[in-house]
């Protein structure tokens, strides 16, 4: 089996809780996130899936939109932990995978269809729940 390419633009955020989402694009994270969680410092980290450093912000405030950019900086190693945090607290039992395949495991398996862990799902597009 040919493991599915990654979109450049695939965006990989954590939360306070280390969850992961995976969005398949930036289009996909901005209109799904929303402001008053940015605003509160609800997620830790977002990133590109080669380590590229992407800021999340929430210019206009709670109520405004919300804005993802690259920064220009790379940080595999934050993010080869926080995926290697992930797979420990969240796929006990199974290999861990780095960051790329990770993403691709998550999407393959969701179908790109988030499933949160209250049963609920959202449209397709949406955002991976780990």
């Amino acid at each position: 089996m040919i493991p599915m390419e990654l979109s450049p633009d695939t965006v990989l955020i954590f939360d306070r809780d280390e969850n992961l989402f995976v969005l398949e694009s930036f289009v996909h994270a901005t209109n799904w996130i929303e402001a008053i969680d940015v605003d509160e410092g609800e997620y830790t980290a977002a990133c590109s899936p080669d380590g590229g450093v992407l800021a999340l912000t929430a210019p206009e405030g709670p109520e405004g939109s919300v804005v993802l950019a690259r920064t220009g900086s790379v940080d595999l190693g934050d993010l080869e932990g926080r995926v290697a945090r992930y797979w420990r607290r969240h796929q006990a039992g199974q290999p861990p995978r780095g960051p790329q395949q990770t993403a691709r495991f998550l999407i393959e398996r969701e179908g790109l269809v988030q499933v949160r862990v209250t049963g609920s799902v959202t449209r397709p597009g949406g955002p991976v729940w780990s």
